[in-house]
């Protein structure tokens, strides 16, 4: 399960419309519209569509200026991938590593 919070960013006399047809999408909720043109959205996983899908889609609405992805959570029901389950030190090196020259 992935949850992502968004920022939409819209013109002010097109935000009333984008808020509509995103509250009409699926697993999608309108959580702040201060009216200026900036739309804090909540996508959740659905059974009809991710939500990254989602978000690729929004982004892509010709009255939609620009979205950003300001939080992502993925459960365990969305495994990571393999790279995540390395030790936490396992990607470190010491400079001196990279270039016999340093001290």
């Amino acid at each position: 399960m992935s949850v992502l919070g968004v920022v939409v960013r819209t013109r002010p006399e097109h935000v009333e419309a984008v808020a509509a047809q995103l509250v009409a999408l699926p697993g999608v909720d309108l959580t702040h519209n201060p009216g200026d043109g900036r739309l804090v959205v909540v996508m959740e996983d659905t059974a009809e569509a991710s939500a990254a899908a989602q978000l690729g889609a929004v982004a892509l609405w010709p009255q939609v200026l620009g979205t950003s992805l300001v939080y992502e959570y993925s459960g365990p029901d969305a495994p990571a991938p393999e790279a995540h389950h390395q030790p936490a030190q396992g990607w470190r090196t010491r400079l001196t590593d990279l270039d016999p020259a340093l001290p």
